[in-house]
C-alpha cells in the first residue's frame, strides 16, 4: 500500500524543485533530500564519479506512475533513477501517519 521512491539529482536546487512540486501536486506525503553524496557507477561504458543528491519520497503505491511520469518531465538525466520499495512495516504511529496523509491526497486528486 505504501512505499518509498528512490531517485537522485544532480544538485541541490533541482531536487528541491523537484520536491516542493511532489507535495504541491499531492503525489507523496513526504520528501527527504540527502545531500553531498558521491555517485560512482557506469554510463555508457564509462566509469563516472560525480556528487549527487538523493531524494526519497513517501507515498502510496497507487501515485508511482504518476510520480514517474512528473519526474521523467522534469528531470536533466537522460535515465534517471527510480527505484520503488515497499514499506511492510513500521512504526504504527509512523503508518497511521503515511495512511492518513495520503488518504487526503487521493481525495484532492480527483
Amino acid at each position: 500500500m505504501f512505499v518509498a521512491v528512490y531517485t537522485t539529482f544532480p544538485n541541490l536546487e533541482d531536487a528541491k524543485h523537484f520536491g516542493i512540486r511532489v507535495i504541491e501536486e499531492h503525489l507523496a506525503a513526504c520528501v527527504n533530500i540527502i545531500s553531498d553524496v558521491r555517485s560512482i557507477y557506469r554510463w555508457k561504458e564509462t566509469i563516472e564519479e560525480e556528487n549527487e543528491v538523493i531524494v526519497w519520497v513517501k507515498t502510496r503505491e497507487s501515485l508511482v506512475e504518476t510520480l514517474e511520469k512528473l519526474l521523467k518531465s522534469v528531470h536533466s538525466y537522460e535515465t534517471p533513477a527510480f527505484a520503488v520499495y515497499k514499506i511492510h512495516t513500521g512504526s504504527e504511529e509512523y503508518l497511521q501517519w503515511l495512511r492518513e496523509t495520503t488518504a487526503k491526497l487521493n481525495i484532492n486528486r480527483h
